[in-house]
């Protein structure tokens, strides 16, 4: 009975230490994957970043020319999501009807390489567009998928970036008042209804308010919109209609770019002016928008068509839409 007795203690403790060496192995595995999971789970998240969004903005490309070529060969090898047209699609008088084929031969073809890649493009339009029929424009967006243009001002956003499109010729000419106070009424209900959404905010317009070129500032009336309803309130400005690539600063706040060399590049500053930036190059606007410590930054930049290359560049942190002061 004794030795019976022996036996059965000796196999409980043999159970024990079994269950023990169990519960270690357990618990060291526990400690060395630990580590592992953790480094998943934050490997998750950096995957889960936001993704760089890229625009792009060229303007003044309404004549077929070698610089137009270079320009669309450029935007064609580019990494841009949309392409922004500033304005003065067709040169010289803007397009009669939907079937002109002033757009086939100006814009279609040339660009063909951008469109097959399907990149959208975003137009406005600038004073020569306004010569014929511009409301063509809203006819041909219709039945293209890949131009936007619903109505001559718009709104367009990419999650908590938004983009407002304007129709700057009516404000610039004397003659075209009528449909000022609508775009106005407009505007400034897009900027209450955006406000609370938008991170970062894009206008894009083609006349600028001030340069440091050959055209120095915008009409009376038009500078007197731009400073009332646009600078103070937006992040950046995109303008065309001055033949340049320019980085012009900041007014209120609102930073001031140019891309006008799509097709006749012209009228850039003669000296260059400290901390301004005033180009001929053939090229366009390169604006990449990531986030960084909780804010949204644009790095922007102005890429010349014929050597690819970078040839000015910036930020901007974006603080959405603004209540001016």
């Amino acid at each position: 009975m004794k030795l019976q007795k022996t036996n059965m203690t000796g196999g409980d403790s043999f159970t024990e230490t079994v269950y023990r060496v169990f519960f270690i192995l357990i618990f060291i595995a526990l400690v060395f994957t630990t580590p592992k999971l953790s480094s998943l789970q934050s490997s998750d998240i950096e995957n889960k970043e936001r993704q760089e969004e890229v625009f792009c903005f060229v303007g003044d490309t309404g004549e077929v020319t070698d610089v137009q070529r270079s320009v669309a060969r450029a935007l064609e090898s580019s990494d841009c999501k949309s392409v922004w047209l500033t304005g003065d699609i067709i040169y010289p008088s803007g397009i009669s009807s939907s079937k002109d084929p002033e757009f086939k031969e100006k814009f279609l073809n040339p660009f063909k390489g951008v469109l097959l890649k399907e990149v959208p493009f975003y137009f406005t339009l600038g004073n020569h567009d306004h010569k014929k029929s511009p409301s063509a424009y809203m006819d041909i967006a219709k039945s293209n998928s890949l131009i936007n243009f619903p109505n001559f001002y718009y709104a367009e956003s990419f999650h908590d970036i938004c983009f407002i499109a304007l129709d700057t010729t009516i404000f610039d000419k004397l003659y075209m008042y009528k449909g000022r106070k609508s775009q106005i009424s407009w505007l400034e209900s897009e900027k209450k209804s955006l406000r609370e959404k938008c991170r970062f905010s894009v206008v894009v317009g083609h006349h600028p308010l001030f340069s440091s070129g050959k055209r120095k500032k915008g009409s009376p009336q038009l500078s007197l919109f731009l400073k009332n309803h646009i600078f103070g309130s937006f992040d950046i400005y995109v303008a065309g209609h001055n033949h340049v690539l320019a980085d012009e600063g900041e007014l209120e706040g609102t930073l001031q770019l140019i891309s006008g060399t799509g097709s006749l590049p012209g009228g850039s500053s003669k000296e260059d002016l400290k901390g301004k930036f005033n180009k001929e190059n053939p090229g366009f606007l390169k604006l990449s928008i990531t986030e960084k410590e909780n804010n949204l930054i644009g790095n922007y930049e102005f890429i010349d068509a014929n050597s690819l290359e970078s040839i000015w560049q910036n930020s901007k942190v974006g603080s959405g839409i603004r209540t001016p002061n």
